[in-house]
């Protein structure tokens, strides 16, 4: 796929950037090619959609860098395919529009989409250069489809708070998402057996032992193996164990209580901060990984190196980083499977996500019959009934085993 073929670019930097724009401030000074990109677009109102979509985005900057994400994501894809497709204003988008653009979502041109996360921008001698990689979308295949209906609802949702954001500031008319949600034909009622996207013993032990032959081999993949772990173990998400404006998980948040046990204390949605239970086989993927970086084998209560260290420093590592992580890890892990003739197993893998091991850690502690209300605490699930929902299937596998016996 050609790098040049694709007519725009990213037109908000993460949250630590865009925090540090002045509030009355349209276009970052560090960020000059934004600004030539939207004045030169010639389509009226460009500058407006941008100006209302930026003071949008800073209601949520500070408060979540997922959420920010979200929004961000959404917003951007709406205003360039606007802007680029149908060279119009967004406040002047009504129901047909949105269709249109929801059909769009569904199966994007080619040269919208790129077949891995891209950074947005590159620093360059103090200027945020866009990255000529980035693309609004991520090809769909190796298993990948296009939205599921969480992703969908998600979609909707995002784009219904912005226009509601917009209505409020007179600038949209209204608000046409709840009918275009309605009549969506790619939202689906889902009515079957809802359990969370895990990996299956077998997909887990290869994802593994391929984490630790890489460190094995180089040195560099002690930090693979050690996020593969982690991820798992603690039952995290990615949020947790990022840096994010807010938030630097660092050694000192591994902690022992005075019987001994080990505790890793994390903030995670919300705004919450909770300790999470950790075992003793994972202590020694703790070892290991601070051996590796010249640390004392466990940390103490003065400890304040990042969890998770990047190439600078005593800095933590972003989000898309880590999920570059995994998914190296991922990728030999399907190598793996397919040398062994575990094509299916590999296929299925080649589907997973970061999420996938915090929904792997807490199913395999649910099946090995840990107490369910330790589980939700570990998790931070607000209620018992979520965890339940989304690990205790043993109805379904009965069923499934029932089922198994007949006859055609």
């Amino acid at each position: 796929m050609s790098i040049n073929n694709f007519p725009g670019l990213p037109l908000f930097d993460s949250a630590k950037h865009f925090n540090q724009i002045p509030r009355n401030t349209v276009f970052p000074d560090q960020a000059p090619a934004v600004e030539s990109f939207v004045l030169g677009l010639h389509v009226e109102g460009a500058l407006d959609d941008y100006r209302y979509t930026k003071d949008f985005l800073c209601s949520y900057s500070k408060k979540s860098q997922d959420t920010y994400d979200k929004f961000r994501g959404d917003a951007e894809r709406l205003l360039l395919w606007t802007w680029l497709i149908k060279s119009r204003s967004i406040a002047t988008l009504r129901r047909r529009d949105l269709e249109e653009y929801t059909d769009f979502v569904a199966k994007p041109d080619a040269n919208w989409q790129a077949e891995t996360i891209q950074r947005r921008f590159y620093s360059v001698n103090g200027i945020r250069e866009p990255n000529s990689h980035w693309r609004p979308f991520r090809s769909a295949g190796a298993g990948i489809g296009r939205l599921n209906t969480k992703s969908w609802q998600g979609l909707f949702s995002n784009l219904s708070v912005f226009f509601n954001y917009l209505m409020a500031e007179d600038y949209a008319p209204g608000n046409h998402i709840p009918i275009v949600k309605k009549n969506c034909p790619y939202l689906r009622q889902e009515t079957g057996i809802n359990t969370a996207r895990r990996l299956s013993e077998l997909q887990w032990e290869y994802l593994l032992s391929s984490a630790k032959s890489m460190a094995d081999t180089n040195s560099q993949h002690e930090r693979t193996l050690f996020v593969i772990a982690t991820l798992k173990s603690l039952k995290l998400r990615i949020s947790e164990l990022s840096e994010r404006p807010n938030w630097l998980p660092v050694m000192s948040h591994f902690h022992r209580d005075h019987e001994g046990n080990w505790w890793f204390r994390t903030y995670g949605k919300g705004s919450k901060e909770r300790d999470v239970s950790i075992s003793n086989e994972y202590i020694g993927f703790l070892k290991r990984y601070r051996l590796y970086r010249g640390l004392a084998s466990l940390p103490s209560k003065d400890s304040s190196e990042p969890v998770i260290e990047s190439r600078v420093k005593n800095r933590g590592i972003g989000s898309r980083q880590l999920r570059n992580i995994v998914e190296a890890a991922l990728n030999e892990g399907c190598h793996s499977l397919i040398e062994d003739g575990f094509d299916v197993e590999a296929s299925e893998l080649r589907a997973a996500t970061t999420h996938w091991l915090r929904h792997t850690g807490a199913s395999m502690e649910v099946a090995a019959g840990r107490n369910l209300a330790h589980v939700q605490a570990d998790l931070g699930h607000g209620s018992i009934r979520t965890t339940d929902e989304l690990y205790v299937d043993s109805d379904n596998m009965e069923r499934a085993s029932s089922a198994k016996g007949q006859e055609v």
